[in-house]
């Protein structure tokens, strides 16, 4: 019996039940406020809302071209990356994310990337997005709102640089003396792995270019759907974006973030907005992101059965033995 995945599924459905309860009781108390919200939908305002929404996931097969072409002799176009990328996206709403690092693996095992690699690849590019997430929300609370001394403020942004300038600066000399003796640890074969350091810079970089879509993508959905949001709020709303992506990240047992995203950004939107704003906003978002996740998810599977990248998968393992496998180097 695999008591690691009864845990791990255990876990993920107690986050989303305890997550809807949540927001039940949420809407049980503010029900007279939400009786006196007008729904006054724009299709044109959630329209515009789904392109900038979809325009800022693309942005995710990108920085993977970006990363896994770092390691490969023959390179990906960006046709083959959307497709790629895309089709194992589609299993991150599985608990654990073990199953989009197996698809990951599988479609990459025929151009000489190991397992390693490929959770290298996805450990950096988390570590990116944890710095810009950071860079958001600092921005928006020292700088925006002031919410401490502006030298304290500075101090602590240039900090956070400072630290990012030295991750870029010495990552391989970080991460890999910490990945090979968890390796030798739990008995899993991790060799030395380089990047380079431009390369960092340039995901940094899409992630802004990202979260700037998104935040976009956000604003006008909001408005698309009734809510008086100024526009200056488009700050906050990068920063509540940032935060709650960054948290659905770390909490991998949940799929997709699920209930972990909404809860922070319910936190967050209390803040700046009516409770109406930050009960029904979250829900409005995610569903715009699993409506994206899924006409991006059959855009990469029809773009890869139609050039036929999906063939030249190696079948030589199951998909239970890759996932298997990419779960005990993660967990390394």
């Amino acid at each position: 019996m695999n008591y690691r995945k009864i845990l791990r599924y255990t876990i993920a459905s107690t986050v989303i039940i305890a997550a809807a309860y949540f927001f039940y009781r949420e809407f049980i108390n503010n029900a007279d406020a939400l009786r006196k919200y007008d729904f006054a939908i724009s299709p044109l305002y959630i329209f515009i809302s789904t392109i900038f929404g979809t325009s800022g996931f693309l942005v995710g097969p990108v920085v993977w071209q970006l990363c896994v072409n770092n390691y490969i002799q023959r390179k990906l176009t960006l046709q083959e990356s959307v497709a790629l990328y895309n089709t194992s996206a589609l299993l991150k709403y599985v608990p654990g994310k073990i199953w989009t690092y197996a698809a990951q693996i599988t479609m990459l095992s025929n151009r000489g990337i190991s397992n390693a690699a490929v959770v290298y690849i996805n450990l950096m590019c988390f570590i990116c997005l944890f710095f810009v997430s950071m860079a958001n929300a600092l921005f928006y609370y020292l700088f925006w709102l002031k919410v401490t001394h502006w030298v304290i403020s500075a101090l602590i942004f240039i900090l956070l640089i400072a630290l990012d300038f030295v991750f870029i600066k010495w990552n391989t000399a970080i991460i890999n003396p910490l990945i090979i003796p968890l390796g030798r640890l739990f008995k899993v074969e991790i060799e030395p792995i380089e990047m380079k350091k431009r390369i960092f810079v340039y995901v940094q970089l899409l992630y802004f270019v990202a979260y700037g879509y998104l935040g976009v993508a956000l604003y006008f959905l909001a408005i698309g759907i009734g809510m008086n949001m100024p526009f200056l709020n488009i700050f906050a709303i990068m920063a509540t974006i940032s935060l709650s992506a960054l948290m659905g990240y770390i909490a991998f047992f949940s799929p997709g973030g699920l209930g972990v995203r909404e809860g922070t950004m319910f936190v967050m939107m209390r803040q700046f907005s009516t409770v109406e704003v930050a009960l029904i906003l979250p829900l409005a978002a995610r569903l715009l992101c699993i409506i994206a996740d899924i006409f991006l998810g059959f855009v990469g599977i029809y773009i890869g059965m139609r050039y036929g990248y999906f063939s030249k998968l190696v079948r030589s393992k199951q998909p239970e033995a890759i996932a298997k496998e990419t779960e005990t180097d993660t967990n390394s």
